[in-house]
C-alpha cells in the first residue's frame, strides 16, 4: 500500500486478527470519470481526503508543519507532492472497476495530479488511467481496502458526464458484519496475513447513461 501506511501496518504483525478487522485510516473520496471526444471513458480522478489524525502523522513523518497551524508553506507542499502516490508492487490502488456484469476493468498505474492541506487534513488527486476506453453506460466502480485497514467513504460525490447518473448501493451493516464475522472465524489464528474485509463494507457505484439522441 502506500509508504507511511504500510509503515504503520507494521504495528500489527503478529496481532490477534480481531485487532485488525476496522480500519485505522478514513478516506473521504471523491471520483471524477475522464472521457475521450467519443464519449467513453478513459480514466478515472480520484480524490482521497485523509482524516485528522493519519494526516497530522503523515506531516510529522516529514518533519513538516513545524508551527502546528495545519497549514504548510509552498516549498512544504512542494516537498509533499505525490507522497502517497509510492505504491509498493501488487497495490491496486484501492480503486476496482468492472463491467455490469462483473468483467474487471484493467488500470494503469496512477498519475499524481496534486496535494494540498483543507482544516489541517491532506488532500490528494491522482489519476487513475484505464488500460482501453470504454463505456460509461453500465460502468460499476467500487473503492476499498481488501485488508480493510483503510476505509474509504464516497462523501466526496461521483462527477459524471451529462445523462448518466450514478446509483451507489451502501452495504447492509448487519449482513456486512455478519459475513466479516464468518470470514474471521474461518481465518487461521496463526496466519501471517490479515483477513480480506474490505469488499464486505464497500459501497457500490453503478453508472447508467442515456442513449445519446
Amino acid at each position: 500500500m502506500r509508504t507511511l501506511t504500510a509503515l504503520l501496518s507494521l504495528a500489527l504483525i503478529g496481532a490477534p486478527a480481531a485487532l485488525c478487522a476496522h480500519p485505522h485510516v478514513f478516506v473521504d473520496t471523491g471520483l471524477r470519470l475522464v472521457l475521450d471526444d467519443q464519449r467513453r471513458v478513459t480514466g478515472v480522478e480520484v480524490t482521497w481526503k485523509y482524516d485528522d489524525l493519519y494526516s497530522l502523522l503523515v506531516m510529522q513523518d516529514m518533519g513538516l508543519d513545524d508551527d502546528g497551524d495545519g497549514a504548510l508553506t509552498p516549498a512544504e507542499l512542494a516537498q509533499i507532492d505525490g507522497w502517497d502516490m509510492n505504491w509498493i508492487e501488487g497495490y491496486e490502488g484501492d480503486l476496482y472497476l468492472s463491467t455490469s456484469e462483473g468483467a474487471p476493468i484493467a488500470l494503469a498505474p496512477p498519475t499524481p495530479l496534486s496535494t494540498e492541506v483543507e482544516d489541517g487534513r491532506l488532500v490528494s488527486r491522482h489519476l487513475r488511467p484505464l488500460a482501453s476506453p470504454v463505456a460509461a453506460d453500465g460502468l460499476v466502480l467500487r473503492a476499498f481496502d481488501p485488508e480493510f485497514y483503510t476505509a474509504y467513504d464516497l462523501t466526496l460525490g461521483i462527477d459524471l458526464p451529462p445523462a448518466c447518473k450514478a446509483d451507489v448501493t451502501l452495504p447492509d451493516k448487519g449482513d456486512a458484519y455478519r459475513e466479516a464475522q464468518e470470514i474471521m472465524a474461518a481465518f487461521p489464528e496463526d496466519a501471517e496475513e490479515v483477513p480480506l474485509l474490505g469488499h464486505v463494507f464497500a459501497e457500490t457505484v453503478s453508472v447508467t447513461c442515456a442513449s445519446a439522441g
